[in-house]
């Protein structure tokens, strides 16, 4: 039995220097089998039919590249942030409803307190030419302790017309804030 030896030229793929070569390209088709080898391992090709539905033996999927540790505390971040603004807009919702209910209360409190005083000014006043506001006395008041005081019917009536007129007219106001602030 004889063997037979080959040279180097007659080798084809196990030369060193033939291997580190770039892949040659026909009109930008790849010509060494390397390179088209390399190719169809790859990736299969997926061929739709005409009618726009796929096979599902032929669909090949890519595998998703799971997001990284920084990229997953980032939307976390993210999320606790915007649940944050959330809770904050809600907090600040119920401060402003708050406040509101309570400048509700108030002005509903003076209103029926200046009417419980009406009534009983009425029923007291049996004697009096229709001013029921006769022998009373309207004082005020201010911070540095100068007060003004008067005991003129007249206008004591109209002092207590007008707060039941701007508190009533408030009231309003401040129950359609209330409506309009509540979310639907």
């Amino acid at each position: 039995m004889e063997t037979k030896v080959k040279t180097g030229a007659e080798v084809k793929g196990t030369n060193a220097l033939a291997d580190k070569k770039a892949p040659q390209f026909v009109a930008g088709n790849p010509v060494n089998a390397v390179s088209q080898k390399g190719d169809t391992d790859k990736e299969p090709k997926v061929e739709s039919v005409k009618s726009g539905f796929v096979d599902a033996g032929q669909v090949a999927e890519k595998p998703k590249a799971e997001p990284s540790k920084m990229e997953i505390k980032a939307s976390i971040a993210e999320k606790i942030a915007e649940q944050r603004a959330i809770l904050e807009r809600h907090i600040k919702l119920g401060d402003d409803l708050a406040r509101k209910i309570r400048h509700r209360d108030n002005l509903k409190n003076i209103i029926t307190t200046l009417e419980e005083f009406e009534l009983v000014l009425k029923d007291n006043a049996d004697e009096t030419d229709g001013n029921y506001y006769q022998g009373c006395m309207l004082t005020i008041k201010d911070d540095n302790g100068k007060t003004f005081t008067t005991k003129n019917p007249t206008i004591i009536k109209g002092v207590a017309e007008q707060v039941n007129s701007l508190c009533s007219e408030k009231l309003e106001e401040v129950e359609t804030d209330i409506v309009n602030l509540i979310p639907a």
